[in-house]
């Protein structure tokens, strides 16, 4: 039988194990873009750090496409910037980002962005880092 004392020495030893980040209670804001158009061209031009803020390095095609795919068009990454052919609004894309952080990257058990998407097999699993929560996205 386990003691309450064991189970709260247990406890503390999986809190420590935790990233530190985790217990921040910084307040997440959803990036803004920074865009413009150059011709038939629509560029982010702070792509880097749209990515970063959201901790999608890693996962940078998959928001590329997932942008690409809502506005029907082809998007191109090229030095930090994005390139979507076709000429969008700057609140069109922050609307679209703003709809991918909330899909893709916030935890809906604990609504942290602390989270990263892992394929198993088919499927897409947002795993949040926080909380240990898996949930399956389209």
């Amino acid at each position: 039988m386990t003691t309450e004392k064991d189970y709260l020495a247990s406890l503390k030893r999986a809190r420590e194990n935790l990233p530190a980040h985790i217990f921040e209670k910084s307040r997440f804001e959803i990036p803004q873009a920074d865009v413009f158009q150059e011709g038939n061209k629509t560029w982010i031009t702070d792509w880097g750090r749209i990515l970063k803020v959201i901790n999608r390095e890693n996962d940078a095609d998959h928001l590329a496409k997932t942008l690409a795919g809502n506005f029907a068009t082809s998007a191109t990454e090229e030095r930090g910037r994005l390139m979507l052919q076709g000429k969008f609004s700057r609140s069109m894309i922050n609307r679209e980002l703003s709809t991918y952080v909330k899909e893709f990257v916030i935890c809906e058990e604990c609504s942290k962005p602390d989270t990263k998407l892992v394929k198993e097999g088919r499927i897409l699993i947002k795993v949040c880092e926080a909380c240990g929560a898996r949930v399956a996205v389209k």
